[in-house]
């Protein structure tokens, strides 16, 4: 195998692993640790790349599954009144930024 060959497939198992671990629950903060990477904004790239890898019908569902993990962390940022309007907006615009990448073709 050359090279870059095998740099592709390590890249696709640890894209594989980041998706296991997100059906699993886990943050994309804890995955980043457990797997290597420096950023919870890796994990979700190697997630949506190891996504859009799978068959159709199987896309759709961890993408209606991950809506949902969407929905309930919208939910839980607009019930936390301890933050300000300013922090309430950023973090809704991180939520609806996730789900615009995982919807994404």
């Amino acid at each position: 195998m050359k090279a870059p060959d095998r740099l592709e497939s390590d890249k696709q198992a640890v894209d594989d692993q980041v998706l296991v671990m997100r059906g699993q629950g886990r943050s994309f903060g804890r995955i980043a640790e457990a797997v290597g990477l420096t950023r919870a904004s890796q994990a979700n790239a190697a997630f949506n790349r190891a996504l859009r890898r799978r068959p159709a019908k199987e896309m759709a569902a961890i993408r209606s599954e991950e809506n949902s993990r969407l929905d309930r962390l919208a939910a839980s940022v607009r019930s936390d009144g301890s933050q300000s309007e300013a922090d309430l907006e950023r973090r809704l615009g991180v939520v609806e930024k996730l789900r615009a990448r995982l919807m994404r073709d």
